[in-house]
């Protein structure tokens, strides 16, 4: 276990007990966005710390972040040629579709009384 050498981070703020909200006070109102974004980045620090996690990027990170992103794109590439195959497939279904209702509105032309089985029926011949 790591000891931590840096101080606590103490915030500048004072409670009202008839306000249940934390106010900044006039000194922390006045202090530059930089002073803000700092102790953002130490209470990060701390925080990460804490769980163990190293703050300082190394050549190590860098290729894990460079494949990290490769493999992203990569997956992104794959879904979006699988999409557009889908598609083709969808279109050329619909115009199998198109033919096949075609060919039924032509049949009902050559035997006007006739009606298909329902979907399920068995079919027999007599011999």
């Amino acid at each position: 276990m790591s000891s931590l050498t840096s101080s606590p981070i103490v915030v500048d703020s004072y409670y009202d007990e008839g306000d249940m909200n934390c106010v900044p006070s006039a000194s922390s109102a006045s202090s530059s966005t930089e002073s803000l974004g700092r102790r953002k980045q130490e209470l990060q620090t701390h925080m990460m710390s804490l769980d163990g996690i190293d703050m300082e990027d190394d050549e190590q990170d860098m290729l894990f972040v460079k494949y990290s992103v490769d493999t992203v794109y990569s997956s992104y590439l794959a879904a979006r040629n699988r999409v557009r195959q889908y598609t083709q497939l969808l279109a050329l279904l619909k115009r199998e579709e198109a033919a096949w209702l075609q060919r039924v509105e032509k049949s009902k032309e050559a035997l006007p009384g006739y009606k298909p089985q329902p979907e399920g029926v068995i079919i027999t011949l007599q011999v």
